[in-house]
């Protein structure tokens, strides 16, 4: 649990930042550092140090969990990616579909309109980097002696790192250029408003982060400790991190490559991960598994979970949920063409394909409603998909391993992966090579990882949306114009005059 023995103080804490609205602020980086206010008796004990990172990953689920029904990790990764047609209830049909008048919405990748503000904003990032810096630079200064041991200290200073680093390596993806801020301000409110920083700035800023979190990080004791971050949680950033840096930079330095390979080494040697076998499927899925990685906490039992339902919940109807209305429908086309082996056991454990028209995603509410629980028992009111929100697990670094190596001409070792994935799911084993062996691994990628907030970056980095939307719903030009990348949302500019909207945007918004 995220907040559970430090609950009361946590909330103390982050009242002052979260009571003005998670998207009120008069400046780019207008956030008041938790604790900043409390000098004299915080920052003393190692429970103090504790609560302060808990309120980093508490803001961290936030913003992962924007907009209305809380789905903003899935609108990035997954509702760009051409797997919806509709929404199965009217908040969702309205993110898929937009306005039609205007011909709007993320079904034809338009990130424009004011039913997306919410998913346009970096501030709630910068809460929770600003807590994260906080976090860094108080606890840094505390005392050994003011912990159990020396390791306690320096653990909670490797998930600040974690939260930062990670925090930064999603916003980058977003949008490209962000500010940079890496120190704590004891006074925000009248710092000086900063510029964007390159990507490939950031992104080694989050590197250097993330070598200090590889030292200062254990590895996790048990399946438990998933949803707070640990060496192997490091290791999985530093890999994504320099994959991603790769594409950005054109392929230009193949030893990024080899330092994601390398990051996903250690995860593989270490021990401490397999992958679920396909019938623990619905264990897999609810989180803290032994294919876990590292996992954002949203449990119903200790009051963690979505108070407007979230993505799962609102993807899901009936017959699943009684007197819920229709569930969310699939493109069907789209995905009866990624998964097509009807042996392949997420074929039938993520669909109900009853009724084809009306295909329903089964993978986090479980086959038997195994994840499903009721606020009201006993009226079967208030329904909670009660699931963590996975971020990094085995079978993903294997196929971003997969990736990698094929890139890098290493097709022996890049099947060695593939076929490991596709084993779990019944699949026979591939024998391609180059292309078609990388197409291979995009499919299962894109399989595996299915609704699970990563499949538009993953055609992004592999330069394959064009291919898999089509050219009349994503021109070849827009990608190449960056079009893949979100607008800044206009009330950021207010303010702040030193910003500058990404290019592909400039003149579209309305």
């Amino acid at each position: 649990m995220i907040l559970s023995k430090y609950k009361a103080l946590s909330i103390f804490l982050l009242g002052g930042m979260l009571c003005t609205g998670l998207f009120s602020c008069k400046k780019l980086l207008d956030l008041k550092p938790e604790g900043s206010v409390y000098e004299g008796v915080y920052w003393k004990t190692q429970d103090d140090a504790t609560s302060g990172l808990m309120g980093a990953y508490s803001l961290l689920r936030k913003s992962l969990t924007l907009g209305g029904q809380g789905m903003s990790n899935f609108v990035f990764g997954d509702f760009t990616a051409g797997v919806f047609n509709e929404g199965g209830d009217y908040a969702l049909n309205f993110l898929v579909k937009g306005d039609e008048y205007y011909g709007t919405g993320l079904n034809v990748n338009d990130f424009r309109g004011d039913y997306l503000d919410d998913f346009q904003t970096w501030t709630p990032f910068y809460k929770t980097i600003t807590q994260a810096n906080t976090v860094i630079e108080k606890v840094s200064k505390m005392p050994d002696k003011a912990f159990k041991s020396p390791a306690e200290k320096r653990k909670i200073i490797g998930e600040a790192y974690f939260i930062r680093a990670y925090t930064y390596f999603y916003m980058v993806r977003i949008w490209g250029d962000v500010p940079l801020v890496l120190q704590y301000d004891p006074d925000p409110v009248s710092s000086k408003n900063i510029p964007r920083t390159s990507e490939t700035a950031v992104l080694d800023s989050s590197v250097v982060d993330m070598n200090k979190a590889v030292k200062l990080l254990a590895w996790k004791a048990n399946n438990q400790e998933i949803v707070r971050a640990d060496k192997g949680a490091a290791f999985a950033l530093l890999a994504h991190l320099n994959r991603w840096k790769y594409f950005v930079t054109k392929g230009t330095d193949q030893n990024l490559l080899n330092n994601a390979v390398a990051a996903i080494d250690s995860i593989t040697t270490s021990g401490k991960y397999q992958l679920e076998p396909a019938t623990d499927f619905a264990k897999l899925f609810k989180g803290k598994s032994s294919e876990g990685i590292f996992e954002i906490s949203t449990s119903f039992s200790q009051g963690e979970y979505q108070i407007n339902g979230g993505f799962y919940l609102y993807t899901v109807g009936a017959p699943y949920i009684p007197n819920k209305g229709k569930a969310t429908i699939f493109d069907k086309d789209m995905v009866n063409a990624i998964f097509t082996d009807p042996a392949d056991a997420r074929y039938s454990y993520y669909f109900d394909r009853t009724k084809p028209e009306d295909m329903i995603l089964t993978k986090y509410v479980g086959k038997n409603k195994q994840n499903l629980v009721f606020k009201d028992p006993n009226a079967q009111t208030g329904a909670v998909i009660d699931c963590n929100i996975s971020i990094f697990r085995l079978a993903e670094m294997l196929l971003l391993r997969a990736e990698c190596n094929n890139l890098l001409g290493k097709d022996g070792n890049a099947l060695t992966d593939l076929n490991l994935v596709k084993k779990r799911s019944n699949l026979d084993n591939y024998a391609g090579s180059g292309d078609d062996l990388r197409y291979e691994i995009f499919d299962e990628t894109f399989r595996e990882l299915f609704c699970e907030g990563h499949t538009w970056y993953d055609m992004v980095r592999n330069k394959m949306v064009v291919d898999y939307l089509g050219a009349d719903r994503f021109s070849q030009s827009r990608y190449d114009e960056e079009g893949w990348k979100w607008p800044i949302n206009r009330g950021l500019f207010v303010d702040n005059k030193d910003l500058a909207q990404n290019k592909y945007w400039i003149g579209k918004l309305r």
